[in-house]
């Protein structure tokens, strides 16, 4: 009796990936709050089983054996997906409502990219049956738009999901792990995208390969200082928000970290004057630049000692009125 040798090898690259996900997290990222740590982890967990969707696929999808999944199972853990997608927005605007002013055409593009994410996930998970099985089934001059749609979506979903997670910088708080999570999420897609399938050539080069291309490309940018840099940029300039600064509790921070006009004459005004402008020199706009710099630095701090500035919360810097206190 013959055995197929995939579903062994599917259960090792299953295995494998679900350790590579508990690894992401170690060491564990600063805290920044019970509800806020939650709402990331949930977020988390959305991202693990959409992961598994792309892992593990339909059965009758040209991998020909009983222990794939089933329509009802990929339909379930779609759902769980979703579930959790939504959960992770929704804790997050609970922990955290000034949030709510990022999802904006004025969003940094990872916001933006984790919503689209969303919305996708949306479409996918309610139609993604069906128009799988008219996808597979139609011949070339007539497949189904609805099926190329799903197809086009599930290919460039995974980029737009690593996308959110690298730019927020929640979990993956270091190079080495927004490395590791761009492989993993670039493995995913490309045994996605290439395994055997019954599709068309003309359809499946439309529908999946072109799509899945352009999702691997962006994964492979993403882990580099400009690609990191892009997906803290907002989509259109924001109206500014008051950011407080507490200049007492930087007395350790050399003054040109940040005033480094007064020293190299590039400017005498704020820093806004120069980091929103349209100077080629300065290429990133103010939100990315600050974003990153004092995120960093707080994070570092969290990690080495108690007291530290806001990590991630975007009340911890603009507020209405001056705080008395940084925790």
């Amino acid at each position: 009796m013959n055995r197929n040798p995939l579903p062994s090898h599917l259960r090792r690259v299953g295995i494998a990936s679900a350790v590579a996900a508990a690894l992401l997290l170690l060491p564990l990222p600063a805290s920044a709050g019970f509800i806020w740590n939650l709402g990331a982890a949930v977020g988390y967990g959305s991202l693990v089983f959409t992961v598994a969707l792309y892992v593990y696929p339909l059965r009758g999808d040209g991998v020909p054996h009983r222990r794939l999944f089933t329509v009802s199972q990929h339909r379930r853990i779609g759902w769980i997906a979703l579930f959790l997608a939504g959960l992770h927005m929704a804790v997050l605007l609970a922990a955290e409502p000034l949030t709510g002013h990022y999802l904006l055409p004025s969003a940094p593009l990872y916001m933006l990219c984790g919503l689209g994410a969303l919305v996708a996930l949306g479409v996918l998970v309610p139609t993604g049956i069906s128009a799988r099985s008219i996808l597979r089934r139609a011949a070339p001059p007539r497949a189904s738009s609805s099926g190329i749609a799903h197809a086009v979506l599930a290919a460039l979903l995974l980029g737009l999901l690593g996308a959110h997670i690298i730019g927020s910088g929640q979990l993956l708080d270091q190079k080495p792990k927004v490395i590791t999570c761009c492989v993993l999420l670039a493995l995913a897609l490309f045994y996605s995208a290439w395994r055997p399938r019954a599709t068309p050539i003309g359809t499946r080069l439309l529908s999946t390969v072109i799509p899945s291309c352009i999702a691997l490309a962006a994964l492979v940018l993403m882990p580099t200082p400009i690609g990191g840099m892009r997906l803290l940029q907002p989509a259109t300039t924001p109206a500014v928000l008051h950011a407080y600064f507490p200049h007492e509790k930087h007395r350790a921070v050399n003054c040109i970290a940040c005033h480094h006009n007064f020293v190299d004459k590039s400017g005498a005004a704020t820093c806004y004057d120069c980091h929103r402008s349209t100077r080629a020199d300065l290429p990133e706009a103010a939100e990315a630049t600050f974003h990153e710099f004092c995120r960093d630095c707080h994070r570092d701090r969290a990690l080495q000692e108690t007291k530290h500035g806001p990590v991630r919360e975007c009340s911890g810097c603009h507020v209405e009125k001056p705080a008395s206190t940084i925790e």
